[in-house]
């Protein structure tokens, strides 16, 4: 007589279905009903649901005037916008440990806007005028911030800073929505919300308050509206953490099959995970220690740490790994050059890592170098590779300057920019075409084939800054790196470091 093992038919995602999860399953501990929207979240992408949100929920027990009210900007966010409304804004967080899973269903979220067709532009202005509102957190990537690299201040020549300078009731951009609930709340006589950025920038606080200063300058000047929010308003930086790769079909059948949970898009990510914040806030903030992040007095040790060793890192993996075949980072940590590679690379970059407190820097790079082998978190190379325009100066500029200035070994990053120059060609090394996914894509394919006969210099000057094109020794060792993966191949760069 043959057995059959019933398999329960997944349940769909829906607060109705919460009590009749797998016991396995963790569930929000808060009463979701009680739910008001303290945070208007601009951009609600994988990393948001993996970390801000997850620790937002875990301090709504203690105060439930915290939750979420995500924003969508972009035409793209459409998708998300079906999916949580789907299942009462809920979803399933799956922690990946190298040898073992955990999910999670994180409800935070309690409202979702999504304005990326222009439709809902006011709705999402009231909400940030609403005096519920007390923080407007943003998770945007580096490039929505609007910022000119070679002055660092807003660039005013882009078309959608352009719209929104001579439209500011009627934004496209992030700094425009937050520029514009703020001149309402002035104008109403209410005090500003604290605009928390959450991206992988530089003294994110302090750059998100200059290009926000300097465009209610431009659209405010007759209100004084730059004076006031420089008086009362507040910018705090914070250092964010968790590795968290695109969702994948595999991962909604993970939590299909392995949970019996029908979810249109969960989010996967590592089990580490890091939140430092410079406690600065007009008008409170959740409890957010009591979820284990740390606040406190000065962030740049932090998000030094993390924006050089881990960042860098990634982007100086992504573009060698790439043009050597690997697609996923994990495959490439197996591979001994990389792996040689990418311990090299942190040691060069280490000395220009101030001391953080209570961190043991080699303990950091050896829980990198982890974090980045974990099989099951498969991060893909390509998610790492994009926007390099941005990346490579937010992760890999500040670092370069500084061991240019000293004189110090800089090959190992020359060999990554070199890789980032032969990527950027938008073909690899067998001739398959590379899809390049970045803001200056045209640019910089254009550079990247010139490099070939002009040297890596023009290159260098357009897309990193002038001082590197200039200076003799590590052009130099960039265009030495680029004439031996031509003629030898990746793997030769990568063990001559």
């Amino acid at each position: 007589r043959s057995e059959h093992k019933t398999v329960a038919a997944p349940m769909k995602l829906c607060t109705a279905n919460l009590p009749r999860l797998s016991k396995t399953v963790a569930v929000p501990a808060f009463e979701r009903s009680a739910l008001r929207p303290g945070i208007v979240h601009l951009g609600v992408g994988g990393f948001h649901r993996s970390h801000q949100a997850v620790y937002t929920g875990r301090t709504l027990a203690l105060d439930s005037s915290w939750g979420i009210c995500g924003v969508g900007l972009v035409p793209s966010d459409k998708k998300m916008q079906e999916a949580l409304a789907s299942q009462d804004n809920l979803y399933t967080l799956v922690t990946k440990t190298s040898k073992s899973t955990s999910a999670e269903v994180i409800g935070s979220i309690c409202d979702y806007i999504f304005a990326g067709e222009g439709k809902a532009t006011e709705k999402v202005i009231e909400r940030l005028e609403d005096d519920q509102t007390r923080i407007a957190s943003l998770t945007v990537t580096e490039k929505a911030y609007m910022i000119n690299d070679a002055t660092g201040n807003l660039d005013d020549t882009h078309p959608l800073v352009c719209h929104d300078l001579e439209n500011p009731s009627s934004p496209k951009t992030p700094v425009g929505y937050i520029v514009e609930g703020l001149r309402r709340r002035m104008e109403k006589g209410k005090m500003p919300y604290t605009v928390l950025s959450c991206d992988n920038l530089p003294l994110n606080g302090k750059l998100t308050e200059r290009v926000v200063l300097q465009f209610a300058e431009r659209v405010g000047s007759d209100i004084g509206l730059r004076q006031w929010i420089e008086e009362y308003g507040a910018f705090p930086n914070t250092m964010v953490d968790r590795i968290t790769p695109a969702t994948t079909l595999e991962d909604i059948e993970l939590v299909r099959q392995g949970y019996e949970i029908e979810d249109d898009w969960p989010v996967c990510a590592e089990d580490y995970t890091q939140w430092v914040i410079e406690d600065k806030f007009v008008q409170g903030r959740p409890q957010w220690e009591e979820a284990g992040a740390l606040l406190v007095d000065d962030v740049e040790p932090y998000e030094l740490m993390k924006l050089r060793l881990l960042n860098g890192s990634h982007s100086a993996m992504a573009y060698l790994a790439y043009l050597a075949g690997h697609r996923h980072v994990h495959h490439a940590m197996e591979d001994d050059d990389m792996f040689h590679f990418i311990g090299k690379y942190m040691d060069t970059i280490q000395p220009t890592v101030p001391q953080v407190p209570g961190v043991c820097l080699d303990a950091y790079k050896e829980i990198l170098k982890e974090r980045f082998s974990n099989p099951n978190v498969s991060d893909q190379v390509s998610r790492l590779a994009e926007d390099g325009s941005k990346k490579m100066i937010g992760f890999v500029r500040g670092a370069l300057n500084e061991l240019v200035e000293s004189k110090a070994d800089t090959k190992a990053i020359a060999a990554a920019v070199a890789g980032w120059i032969r990527h950027s060609e938008s073909v690899d090394m067998h001739g398959e075409a590379i899809e390049l996914k970045d803001p200056e894509a045209v640019n910089l394919k254009e550079y990247a084939i010139k490099a070939r006969s002009m040297g890596s210099a023009p290159f260098l000057g357009k897309f990193l800054g002038v001082q590197f094109a200039s200076n003799e020794s590590f052009r130099k060792e960039v265009d030495g790196y680029l004439k031996k993966m031509n003629e030898d191949g990746v793997r030769a760069v990568m063990n001559s470091v």
